[in-house]
């Protein structure tokens, strides 16, 4: 079996009878990657120097920290400053350095989120998915700025609803927050698709509702796991479902 910090890209199937009403995806890891440059931008100013190279290469491995803590009922916060230890230590800094640099990241964040990279493959699937008629939305366990952070990366208006757990008051896998999208969309569980990188919160958490669960794997953490329908891009799964039929 893989390890925790092996990859492998190997896709499995969602199984639809027909083309799903809407697409609600989650943001980080799924439409939006973390910018190594960013980060290495923000300790710089810290007086710290650490590479863009070396911070990509430990995120595989020190996002397993991040998805501990939402699987153990922690905030999104608590989790994201779980990451940033897990990712710094693994790129050399030193414990107690990490920890006196959280505030000064998290201000960095919030000003503009680390997580800011949009593959190209992702307007132009959300583009192909909104011209046959598939409905678009966001549900995230965010900061409280992500409608901001997709205005400043050209995604805001591919989406008719973006739901942030800190605006909502509720965070996933908790079924409320689902249950709130699909209500302001006005379409049903059973017709919908939701797409996410953590099992446990975003496929889960979309079954306890009724919808159709899908993971996107873009880095392989998954690829030894075949419970869930899986795939490597949020490109993928749209060609996927356009090649179902219309409902």
């Amino acid at each position: 079996m893989p390890t925790d910090c092996e990859r492998a890209t190997v896709n499995a199937a969602l199984t639809l009878a027909q083309r799903p009403q809407a697409l609600l995806l989650d943001a980080g890891d799924t439409l939006c990657f973390l910018d190594p440059e960013a980060v290495s931008a923000a300790l710089a100013e810290a007086g710290e120097a650490v590479s863009a190279v070396a911070i990509g290469a430990a995120l595989h491995c020190a996002k397993r920290s991040y998805q501990q803590r939402l699987l153990q009922g922690d905030s999104h916060q608590s989790g994201w400053d779980a990451l940033m230890v897990k990712l710094l230590q693994l790129s050399g800094l030193e414990p107690a350095r990490v920890e006196a640099l959280l505030p000064h990241l998290r201000r960095a964040h919030l000003d503009f989120y680390f997580w800011r990279k949009v593959p190209e493959s992702v307007p132009l699937a959300l583009e192909r998915a909104r011209a046959a008629g598939v409905r678009l939305g966001v549900i995230s366990n965010s900061e409280g700025r992500l409608e901001q952070l997709f205005q400043r990366v050209g995604l805001s208006s591919y989406f008719e609803l973006v739901i942030d757990s800190a605006l909502e008051g509720v965070r996933k896998p908790d079924p409320a927050i689902f249950e709130r999208a699909l209500e302001r969309m006005g379409v049903t569980a059973e017709r919908s698709v939701y797409a996410g990188d953590i099992p446990a919160v975003d496929v889960l958490g979309a079954r306890a509702v009724g919808m159709h669960g899908a993971l996107i794997d873009a880095a392989g953490d998954f690829a030894h796991d075949r419970r869930w329908p899986r795939y490597a891009s949020v490109a993928d799964l749209v060609d996927a479902l356009l090649a179902l039929p219309a409902g």
